[in-house]
């Protein structure tokens, strides 16, 4: 014990004053590595973004749109004779030809009326013929020569009349079809233009199609289609654009195409699913990636890097939808870069480290 204190005093201060100075330096440093360590930290966490340009490409549309099958025309037949319904030859399914008797009315009164108007008017000119004979003679007056004539005018009028009228008890096609609605049987009293039957132009088919006003006037009447029918497997035909209807929907901003199936495939009918695939036009658009959109209540927008990689949201107008790109209307120019990738996290001012592949 006695030993210890026996140590210079010089020499314990020299000692203590060497472990301060390592202490010192060792902080110091410590201090230099902590700030090299967050600087390198820093550096790392900046989001990691791919970018992408607005440009302009040459590209058109290609869509597959659904509608159903209907017949060109179809016909719904009224009896425009009232009566009993004695004939009604033809069913559903049945095929007609232009012209066939499709249904027969009682004619009985009708032939009667008609065949006294016949014979009122057979009389009527043998009438006028005579006093005509007379009048060139003198031997009749030319009131009565007038009178003559004017009945045998009335009596062709309702000779007419009643010949129409006993046409209307036969009903025949106007022009060749199927049948598709049977509604009454012979023996009904049918009242005036009762709805009876129905018949359809089975020479073609047709599709209505609501289409958007965005890509009316990128399509014309004539263009070619192709087409699948869903229960006729995945065998493709081709048709082309009837008519495009003038006039736009105010609520759906849709308007309607009308597309010719013709030939009629192999057990096609009315009623079915059919899928039309239309292309339209070519044209020059401004496109973007469509993964590079985000929507918000304001609506779609995009983030564009600025010189110094920092962001910026930028509101913009959607135009036509392509594969996995977007048409731009407002908002962006050829050439603005925008971020397509790590969009997550991002706000405008933001820096981020860009890494194109």
């Amino acid at each position: 014990m006695q030993s210890i204190f026996k140590i210079p005093i010089y020499t314990l201060l020299s000692q203590t004053s060497l472990i301060l100075f390592l202490l010192i330096t060792g902080f110091i440093s410590g201090c230099d590595d902590n700030k090299d360590a967050t600087k390198k930290r820093t550096a790392r966490i900046l989001p990691a973004v791919e970018t992408a340009q607005a440009e302009i490409q040459s590209l058109n549309h290609k869509m597959t749109v659904t509608g159903t099958l209907e017949p060109s025309r179809t016909v719904h037949l009224y009896n425009q004779a009232q009566g009993m319904l004695m004939t009604l030859p033809f069913h559903e399914g049945d095929e007609v030809k232009k012209g066939d008797l499709l249904a027969q009315m009682d004619d009985t009164i009708f032939k009667a009326e008609y065949n006294k108007a016949d014979a009122t008017l057979k009389q009527a000119r043998i009438d006028f013929g005579r006093l005509d004979k007379l009048a060139k003679t003198n031997l009749t007056s030319k009131e009565l020569l007038i009178r003559a004539k004017t009945k045998v005018a009335l009596d062709q009028a309702d000779y007419n009349l009643q010949k129409k009228r006993l046409s209307y008890t036969k009903i025949q096609a106007p022009w060749s079809g199927i049948i598709s609605e049977r509604l009454v049987e012979p023996g009904d009293v049918l009242p005036l233009h009762t709805h009876f039957m129905s018949l359809m132009d089975n020479s073609s088919l047709i599709v209505k199609i609501p289409l958007s006003e965005l890509y009316l006037s990128k399509i014309k009447q004539g263009d070619t289609i192709s087409y699948q029918v869903d229960a006729l497997g995945r065998q493709s035909w081709t048709g082309n654009i009837l008519r495009i209807y003038p006039q736009v929907n105010a609520q759906t901003r849709k308007g309607l195409i009308e597309v010719k199936l013709e030939p009629v495939p192999d057990n096609a009918r009315p009623g079915q699913l059919a899928r039309i695939i239309l292309v339209t036009t070519k044209e020059d658009v401004l496109v973007i990636p469509l993964s590079s959109i985000r929507y918000d209540q304001k609506g779609a927008y995009v983030f564009t890097v600025l010189a110094d990689n920092r962001i910026q949201r930028q509101g913009i107008i959607t135009g036509k939808k392509y594969p996995q790109k977007m048409e731009v209307l407002e908002g962006l120019k050829a050439g603005d870069n925008i971020v397509k990738k790590g969009l997550f996290g991002l706000r405008t001012g933001k820096e981020v480290n860009v890494i194109n592949h």
